[in-house]
Parts: C-alpha cells; structure tokens; sequence
C-alpha cells in the first residue's frame, strides 16, 4: 500500500512548482512496482485527513506501507508539520488546527504493517516559517529551519530530501532533483532499497552541485526489494525425436535386469520415456535392496547372545551373569549384567549380616539366661501335647536366603493349589502368576509378585485349597477332584447322575470370602446358593443394605 500527497497551489502564499507533478510522477512509479496508490493533490487540511484515513484503513491486509509527501512543511519544537493548501498560519494557535503531524501518518503505519518506507519532499524554503516566527516573539527560536530528525520504530526506513534542519530545492525542471532520483533509481530489479537511496544520494548531490545531501534514517532488519529480478532463461534445445520402437526394444533388453546401472542409463537416454515410471521404480528398488544385503551383512548375529541371556536372567547366582560378561563383554545386556551382578552381592550381604545379627542376638539372650540368680524361683510353663516343639524347627523366614525363600514360596503356593510346576527356587513368570492367583483368591492386594517374607507367613496361615482346581481337557471337577469325563452309556442304559453334594477335604473352612467374591456388592434379602470350584455348595444370606452377612456349608 502507497499514500502519495503533492501540494502546489497554496492559497494564501506563492504557489510551488513541482510538488503537484512529483506526486503525479511517484504514483505513476509505485503502481509500475506493484502498489496499490492512493493519491492525493493539492489537498485542503479536511480532505488531507481524510485520504489519510482511506489510507489508513487499508493497511491490515498489507505487508509493506509507503508514504511519499511533497510540498510545505514545518518542523516546530522538533515536531514536524505537513502543510494543506489552505493554511495560513497568521499565529503559533493555529499550528494544532491548520496543519497535519507527520507523525500521525507514520505512528498509524507502524502499528499495522512491519515494514514501513517514508520519503518527505518538503524541505522547501517555507515562508509560513516567517509567520509563525514573527507570532511567537521571543519563542521564535522553536521554528526551525527545513525539518526536523524523525525517530522510526523498528523495520521502518524514513528519507528526507535533504538533512535535519536544511532546506531542499524545488529544482528548474518537472520534478525535484529528490524526487526526480526517486523515480529514476526506486525499485531497481534486484536491488536493496538502501542502495537505491544510495544511488538517489548521488544524483542529487551532482544535480545540486552539493548544496543538497539527502538523509535518511532506517531501523530495517531485513533487506527491502521492491522489484525482484527478472530470471531469462535459455530458449530450451530442441529434443531429438525418439523412435518408440528403439525404445521398446531396449526396454525389453533390460527390464528383467538386477543391475542399477541398466535402469540409470535408460533414464539418462529417455528421461521422459514410455517406461520412464517403472524405471524409477526398479532403480529404487534394487538400490533399497542392496542397501539392505549390505546392513545385514555388517550387522552381527545376536541370536546366540539373546538365547543366552534369556537362561540366566533370572538367575540368583552371580556366577552366571560373569560367565556371560567374560563371553560378551560388549555385549547387548553389559550393562544389565553389572547391575545384576551388584544386586544379587549386595542382598547377600545385607542376608549375611541380618543372621549375623540374629545370632548375636540369641547368644546374647542364652547368656541372659545362664546369669540367673541361684535364689530366683524358675517356673517351667507345662507344654499340652499339641504345644510340644518339634524336634526339627524351620528356619525363620527372615534368615532364609533368596533362592530358599522362593523354593519356600513354591512349596506353599502348590499346597494351597496354586500351581507353579516343579519346586526349583527359580523364580520365573510361572510363579508370579501362581502368586498373583493366591492374591485374587484369598483377597489380598499383593505390592510385588518378587518373593517376600511376608506373603510366607500369610501363605503358612492358610489352610486347605486357595486357587480352584482347574482341569485340563476331557475332564471334570467331581467332589473336589479332576476326572475323567464319563461317555453316554447306550440308550436303556443310562442311569440317573446323583445329584448328591459331596463335602471334599479343599473346600475352605470359611465360604464367606468367596460368596462375597462371587456376588459383591448386591442388594438383597433372602438366601443365594452358590457352588464352589471344589464342588460343594454354599448358601449366603443378603442384607437390606448392600453387604452379604455371611455365607455356610450347605
């Protein structure tokens, strides 16, 4: 977007020449360049604020804004004025109501577009300067001569005819020497604005004789052309006519080839081809494939080292995981082996030192014992018969070491019906799943499926079958048993399947956990009959809340 304002004919002091013909000159220049113009001649202050505004309101949709005045101006108190042509400017009061500021024009452009040019050819000698002068008295000296330095915002240029405080020339022909390089130099292909402002420098200066020096001053981050360079490009050669059946001939001679340079060569001869397409095609796919064959081949084979960790991984022995480390000490798992190999010593020691401690300790308590004062009456608490220690006591769950403490575990989930297979102190995937059905049974909400002192305890509490019996296929679960599913006997022989609820020695002794299990949270008032995976049948009464009271043997 382009403002362009000239004004000549000036009603109350002696007419320019030229500005009138700059701003004809300098439109006729930026709608070349590509700019939408609004122009503006010999403008009153009413209809100066008015194109102003038109302009104005253009601006969000623009990505550059230019400005170009020429005519009258006046710089007072370092603000400079643009002057209509029906100013006349008889006191300093009417400064504020004839004039326009420059800088309503310029703050407006900033606020809505980033890149901002402004070129002010209205240094002119200004006989208003006189008038405003004589009115002010002993304020004259805030009038001053030419116009004063604008500041400008980041990614705005402002160009003055001449510098601060000087007075242009209108010049002896058509335009202004300002204005007429202006439109000699403004928007060379290619070129930076900054190095047509240059060149203007130089066209005036010599046209002047160097009485007048353009200024500007520029905040631009960015190089600002305002006509890109024409790109001629050769007149393209004449392509050589291309017999198809050559084409096809050499196509049939390479398409079933494996070679890349076959298809390479066919492209380079017929790049707009029949079988140019596929040709691309098959030249990619035999460059992916070699590709491939040449990864895979620098790639080690790491099949043995994985098939070799997968058998240690879940060792507790130290040895195995620096049998590995001595095979592969580069290997995919190093690092994990290290860690293993630091986890595995560092329980062992923590387990070395709590038996240390738990010896101590029973030493210390024996001697305790044997410090007995003579006079001190002994009383020996009589054992029951079902209270008298056995001859081999276990060892406390808290001095077993890790690979006794899982063969423990096993022990006691296979009582308990929850299966793990052999008993090997290996405690692998088949265990936890077995340890995570006990938790589902019994009720409890387990932290860890790794081996722990505490769910041996609560496991040694429990009493009878935990984990349903599952059998396997072709079988049945009859009074708390897997077996074999009975063929139909042939017809007129069939006998009628007792319907008598057997008590079987797994069943728990408390059925409540399960009724609750099994129904939940519902409603009710009346009896529920269930059956239980060990085949007897249990009874729960509900309440009118939403809890189930209790459950019996039936």
């Amino acid at each position: 977007m382009a403002l362009v304002i000239g004004n000549s004919g000036y009603a109350n002091v002696a007419e320019l020449k030229n500005p009138y013909n700059d701003a004809q000159g300098m439109s006729e220049k930026l709608e070349d360049l590509g700019f939408d113009v609004v122009t503006g001649l010999d403008l009153s202050l009413r209809d100066m604020r008015q194109t102003v505004r038109a302009f104005i309101k253009k601006l969000d949709s623009a990505d550059l804004a230019l400005f170009f005045y020429a005519g009258h101006g006046i710089q007072v108190n370092g603000e400079n004025y643009l002057v209509p042509v029906d100013a006349q400017l008889d006191t300093h009061l009417d400064l504020d109501f004839e004039t326009l500021p420059a800088n309503l024009v310029l703050n407006a452009m900033e606020q809505s577009t980033k890149v901002n040019l402004v070129f002010l050819d209205a240094c002119r000698n200004n006989p208003f300067t006189e008038n405003l002068a004589r009115s002010m008295g002993t304020r004259s000296s805030a009038v001053g001569r030419g116009l004063a330095k604008i500041g400008s915002g980041v990614g705005s240029l402002i160009s003055f005819a001449t510098q601060p405080g000087n007075v242009a020339l209108d010049g002896d022909g058509k335009n202004s020497p300002f204005t007429s390089a202006l439109i000699k130099h403004l928007g060379t292909p290619g070129q930076d604005i900054t190095r047509d402002l240059v060149m203007v420098r130089r066209d005036v200066l010599e046209a002047t004789k160097g009485q007048q020096v353009p200024w500007d001053n520029s905040s631009l981050t960015g190089e600002v052309i305002l006509k890109a360079m024409e790109v001629v490009e050769p007149p393209e050669e004449k392509k050589p006519t291309i017999n198809p059946q050559i084409e096809l001939t050499y196509w049939d001679s390479i398409k079933s080839g494996q070679n890349a340079a076959y298809f390479e060569t066919y492209l380079s001869r017929y790049p707009e081809g029949q079988f140019a397409d596929i040709a691309r095609i098959r030249l990619d796919e035999i460059k992916a494939k070699a590709e491939s064959d040449k990864a895979r081949q620098a790639k080690p084979d790491t099949t043995a080292e994985i098939t070799y960790w997968q058998t240690i991984q879940n060792s507790t022995r130290p040895e195995m995981f620096e049998s590995y480390l001595g095979r592969y000490p580069n290997g995919i798992y190093a690092d994990l082996a290290q860690l293993k190999i630091q986890s595995i010593k560092s329980q062992a020691e923590a387990d070395a030192r709590r038996k240390a401690q738990a010896i101590a300790s029973a030493a210390n308590s024996s001697a305790e014992r044997t410090t007995t004062r003579p006079d001190d009456e002994i009383t020996v608490a009589a054992l029951t018969p079902d209270e008298t220690p056995s001859t081999t006591s276990p060892a406390p769950v808290s001095l077993l070491s890790p690979e006794e403490l899982a063969t423990a575990l096993q022990t006691e989930l296979n009582r308990v019906g929850c299966s793990v297979g052999r008993v090997d102190g290996d405690w692998g995937n088949r265990s936890r799943q077995a340890l995570r059905s006990y938790g589902r049974e019994a009720g409890i909400d387990l932290a860890s499926l790794d081996p722990d002192p505490a769910i041996l305890d609560q496991l040694k509490k429990s009493t009878g079958r935990v984990c349903p019996l599952t059998c396997g296929r072709n079988q049945e679960l009859k009074n708390g048993r897997c077996v074999a599913t009975r063929k139909p006997e042939p017809s007129g022989n069939s006998t009628k399947p007792s319907t008598k609820t057997q008590k079987a020695d797994s069943c728990p002794k408390n059925p409540t956990v399960y009724g609750n299990k099994v129904i939940g949270k519902v409603p009710g008032v009346g009896l529920q009959t269930l059956t239980h995976p060990c085949g007897r049948k249990l009874a729960c009464k509900g309440s009118k809340a939403s809890w189930i009271l209790a459950c019996k043997w039936i």
